[in-house]
């Protein structure tokens, strides 16, 4: 029998989306990708910084390879590309950031052609494979995805997963990190303005709805007060997602660990933040 925590995620998006508020939720997230040109530098850096990550993961025929990091409802995704495909062209050109965040479903086509009611473009679904080791036996874990467009611009891949063996994927039991991190509480999107920011993403996720993560909008130059210029390009670039906050048990035990790793970081009474070039973006923890 599937862990309580593995079971959850089969929950219905959709139904959710149509009971719900239109401003508070829109679809959940599943996922959200942090794309490195150095999977292994970053791999250390954030065993370093205190995240519980899987072994090396590959996906067959895309040229890509994966380190996941669980937190409740959600996971978090480094991904790099080892060898140069068509599948992974976009991803070769970019650097290294939080590049994109797959959208939970039950339904990929359901849940495909509810998005284009809402104005936006779906792909059709599309099915693929990745191998897992599960105690200490090779299976194989199969997913159905359809690729989205928002109609305003954004500097992000966007999908829907729909995980076809769950157990595969997801730990059966909840787990905490050495850092203490429990739960992505919020994923920071910015752009010129916050109103382009909230044209970009809010039509797929809403604000959360008190749904893990939450989701805030922000502007650049009031996102440049709270983290500094090398969060973000200099000028000129599409909405996106910048940033991670992590939920930790206690804040000082956090300072802690990464003081006695020797990652660097920047911190006030509430929080902890952290940037280096490895991982492209800020992450933030709270508690």
């Amino acid at each position: 029998m599937l862990a309580a925590s593995v079971e959850a995620h089969l929950s219905d998006p959709a139904r959710v989306l149509r009971s719900a508020p239109r401003s508070l939720m829109a679809f959940h997230i599943d996922h959200l990708i942090t794309l490195t040109r150095d999977r292994e530098g970053a791999r250390a850096l954030l065993t370093r910084m205190g995240f519980d990550l899987t072994e090396r993961g590959e996906h067959p025929g895309r040229g890509t390879s994966n380190h996941l990091a669980f937190f409740g409802r959600c996971y978090w995704e480094l991904l790099a590309v080892d060898s140069p495909t068509p599948e992974n062209a976009a991803l070769r050109e970019r650097g290294s950031g939080l590049a994109g965040c797959a959208l939970r479903t039950s339904g990929t086509q359901r849940d495909a052609e509810q998005a284009r009611n809402l104005g936006l473009e779906a792909g059709e679904p599309e099915n693929f494979t990745r191998p897992v080791q599960v105690e200490g036996e090779w299976k194989t874990a199969r997913f159905r995805i359809a690729v989205l467009q928002p109609v305003a611009p954004v500097d992000a891949y966007l999908f829907f997963c729909q995980h076809l063996t769950p157990e595969l994927v997801w730990p059966r039991e909840p787990r905490d990190h050495p850092n203490g991190a429990f739960r992505i509480h919020a994923v920071q999107i910015v752009g010129p303005s916050a109103d382009e920011a909230r044209r970009g993403f809010e039509p797929l996720l809403g604000v959360g709805g008190g749904v893990e993560p939450a989701i805030t909008y922000d502007s650049a130059r009031s996102y440049r007060e709270r983290f500094g210029d090398a969060a973000l390009p200099a000028a000129g670039f599409r909405p996106r997602l910048a940033s991670l906050e992590l939920k930790v048990r206690d804040l000082d035990r956090c300072k802690s660990w990464l003081l006695q790793q020797r990652v660097l970081f920047h911190h006030d009474a509430r929080a902890i933040h952290c940037y280096a070039e490895l991982i492209g973006h800020t992450i933030v923890f709270s508690a």
